[in-house]
């Protein structure tokens, strides 16, 4: 293989995309065997129609997290032996990124908790009930802290790295986050606003890694948006779970997001319109006070 072509960021995130698709097939088939096995020892029940769902949290999170290790080794290895660089480089530098993490977690709890305010006063959702089960919100945290340093690392960490290094940062923005969004496409209830809202989703998470090379912003904002969407009574992407708050969608449509959840609606574009906004001037502010 030409050693220039190797040296490329846009060949490099073309090949290792198959590469990620077949470590993650192979890792997440370990994780089932794993919680099959579990259930055969009566650890907790377990089929394979819990895969449709995120019903089964301990299942669910043990295959997340062979998912998440197989993910890890695979871009260890292109760290290594095809960029050559520190795994570190990807953006993992913690010191000084507490504000980063802060603004993360509150913009999505903020997003939701004011997305599902809306709805309730439009009466497109109904309150049933307040299900409180500590156990579950714990499985939710932990489940959804591995979706978010997965797909974060992957895409942000990786693949808009190597983008930066062949095209400007709009180009590679948007391809990262097409790619983010295609990754969706097989979820349950997935239609083309859901992909859309993916897309621009994309766009809101990798605004910081632009300018900061971090990946503590995106890593907290993914993390919230997906947890308190689900505390909120919303499917995950399609995906039903365990929820704190209850609530009947009256009417299924594109304004309350329907079975796909609350990333499925219009107003969640808005909302991460407003977002990206937001943040590319927040962030604009943090590139003048620390060139490079």
């Amino acid at each position: 293989m030409s050693k220039s072509l190797i040296e490329k960021g846009w060949f490099r995130t073309i090949i290792i995309i198959p590469a990620f698709f077949f470590f993650a097939t192979i890792f997440q088939l370990l994780g089932i065997g794993v919680s099959a096995l579990f259930s055969k020892l009566e650890i907790f029940d377990f089929s394979l129609a819990d895969l449709e769902t995120l019903d089964n949290l301990p299942a669910m999170t043990i295959i997340q997290y062979f998912d998440l290790a197989g993910i890890f080794l695979l871009l260890w290895i292109f760290m290594k032996y095809v960029d050559k660089e520190p795994f570190k480089n990807m953006g993992f530098e913690i010191k000084g990124k507490r504000n980063d993490i802060i603004l993360g977690t509150t913009l999505g709890l903020f997003m939701m908790a004011l997305g599902y305010a809306i709805l309730q006063s439009l009466d497109e959702i109904q309150f049933s009930r307040i299900n409180y089960d500590l156990s579950s919100i714990i499985w939710l945290l932990i489940l959804f802290i591995g979706v978010s340093v997965l797909e974060e690392t992957f895409v942000r960490g990786y693949v808009l790295k190597n983008l930066l290094k062949s095209f400007n940062p709009i180009i590679s923005l948007v391809i990262s986050s097409a790619l983010f969004s295609l990754l969706h496409f097989f979820n349950p209830n997935v239609n083309y606003l859901a992909l859309v809202e993916l897309f621009i989703g994309g766009i809101a998470l990798g605004v910081s890694y632009i300018y900061t090379k971090n990946l503590w912003f995106p890593f907290a904002f993914h993390f919230s948006w997906n947890f308190f969407q689900v505390i909120f009574g919303f499917n995950v992407s399609g995906l039903d779970t365990y929820s704190l708050i209850e609530f009947e969608i009256l009417e299924p449509n594109n304004l309350n997001g329907g079975d796909f959840g609350f990333e499925g609606s219009y107003l969640s574009i808005i909302f991460t319109l407003i977002i990206i906004y937001f943040l590319n001037n927040y962030y604009k502010k943090f590139k003048i006070k620390n060139p490079e």
